[in-house]
């Protein structure tokens, strides 16, 4: 029994069709935050899950020639909201941050440091509560919920930090990888979640008609899962990204870029 973690989100459906209803895999559903904690506590074998699990002293296993969900200009779904008072990024003096993802949030807290030249003060908000209801001058989310808010939101000016990560650093972003608890290697679990990889990217249009983001055009996600979603990488361009981010956030990346190496000759 593989037991599997995802995140609740549009953008890894295509990456783990089917895995639900297979009789070796114990699938479970959670924010990235959780994921972590149960990768880390050894409650899962290995997770659809944040990046930033694969750097600094307690990095995870991070499956090198694996699908990942990455962009290379322009996400979509990782954004940074202005709030209608603030007219320019420069005046960003708070960020209230997703409390679901430490890669986001880290992500946001680069490009504002190193493409803007600040480094607000960052308010923490608990989940289920309305981040636009802080009183902040800037809110970070990712996922589905980002998604939804250039809708419901639209008086907030919306930053896409892939899109700032590109122009910045040149390099793709990785966001998310199939990563292992210790003990574990990915690559066990290969054929199982190729297998998914492959029935999922086939049935992109699908997805989207099942996913319950109803508000937005169908048009546009199909768009979104097939265009600007990232879903292979050379290996090589996976290193160079993830080792940049780590750089930028003070966190080693030598054992997923000397994981990578070894995998790639």
């Amino acid at each position: 029994m593989f037991r599997i973690g995802t995140v609740p989100y549009l953008v890894a459906r295509p990456l783990t069709d089917g895995l639900e209803l297979d009789s070796s895999v114990q699938l479970t559903v959670a924010p990235p935050s959780e994921l972590a904690t149960l990768l880390q506590e050894g409650e899962l074998d290995l997770a659809l899950a944040s990046s930033i699990l694969a750097l600094g002293n307690d990095a995870l296993n991070f499956w090198a020639e694996g699908p990942v969900i990455a962009c290379d200009g322009p996400i979509q779904s990782v954004l940074l909201f202005l709030a209608p008072n603030i007219r320019s990024p420069v005046q960003i003096k708070s960020l209230a941050l997703d409390p679901h993802s430490r890669t986001g949030r880290e992500l946001a807290r680069i490009c504002l440091r190193d493409a803007v030249g600040v480094e607000p003060e960052t308010i923490q908000v608990s989940s289920g509560e309305d981040p636009f209801e802080c009183g902040a001058d800037a809110i970070q989310l990712i996922g589905d919920p980002a998604l939804l808010a250039t809708q419901t939101h639209p008086d907030w000016e919306i930053i896409d930090l892939g899109e700032t990560w590109k122009s910045l650093t040149r390099l793709p972003f990785v966001f998310a990888g199939w990563i292992s608890r210790p003990g574990f290697a990915p690559e066990d679990a290969a054929p199982l979640l190729e297998a998914a990889a492959e029935r999922g990217l086939k049935r992109r249009p699908e997805l989207v008609q099942s996913s319950s983001l109803k508000n937005l055009p169908h048009g546009f996600l199909e768009s979104y899962l097939d265009h600007t979603i990232h879903y292979r990488l050379p290996p090589e361009d996976i290193c160079r990204a993830i080792a940049e981010f780590g750089s930028r956030a003070g966190l080693d990346s030598g054992r997923i870029c000397s994981a990578i190496h070894s995998v790639a000759r």
